[in-house]
């Protein structure tokens, strides 16, 4: 029995809001992430019979709504401006053992066969969803741009009339950001 045998309203309302929170954070517009969410859930509808519940409801909407919102920004001419507060001095140079040379997140993987560590990874999943809404959303967007929505460097630097370098620059923000935020979260009692 798959998790979307309970009324489907139900379902789709369970998620709306992260996934409108998600878009919005992409699109900069609650009405362009409304109108993306709503696309989402028309094709959720018309896919369900493709749904074998083999990933959980949420991972399968999210799968959806990141195809959505990367349409939704190739469809924009516009550019938007960025925060001068994203510039990153000179002298920070460190990055982290979890990103790769060309920049990527390499997330860690999951055993699921223990509870505690399935807990524990909802729980910095979390954490993770806070630290973003923590960023300044330009910040954030492009972090998603990279990270989630997987658009490469030229991509994005197009769509926001910015250089390589500076992308760069703000994506190393977003990612020491995160850390900080996620290591002072994860560490509390």
């Amino acid at each position: 029995m798959n998790a979307l045998s309970q009324p489907l309203a139900d379902t789709l309302a369970e998620h709306r809001c992260f996934l409108l929170n998600l878009a919005a954070l992409q699109l900069g517009s609650r009405e362009d992430a409304d109108d993306v969410v709503q696309d989402t859930f028309a094709a959720a509808l018309t896919g369900l019979a493709g749904f074998s519940g083999a990933v959980p409801v949420r991972a399968w909407l999210v799968g959806i709504l990141r195809h959505k919102i990367v349409d939704a920004i190739r469809r924009r001419v516009r550019f938007v401006r960025l925060d001068p507060d994203d510039v990153l001095p000179d002298d920070e140079a460190e990055f982290d053992d979890h990103f790769t040379t060309d920049g990527c997140w390499q997330p860690a993987v999951l055993n699921d066969s223990c509870p505690e560590a399935s807990l524990a990874h909802r729980e910095l999943l979390e954490l993770i969803e806070l630290c973003m809404q923590r960023l300044p959303a330009n910040t954030a967007r492009v972090f998603l741009m990279r990270e989630f929505l997987d658009l490469d460097f030229g991509e994005i630097a197009t769509q926001l009339g910015l250089t390589e370098g500076h992308l760069r620059v703000l994506l190393y923000r977003a990612r020491m950001r995160l850390r900080d935020c996620v290591s002072r979260g994860w560490s509390c009692p």
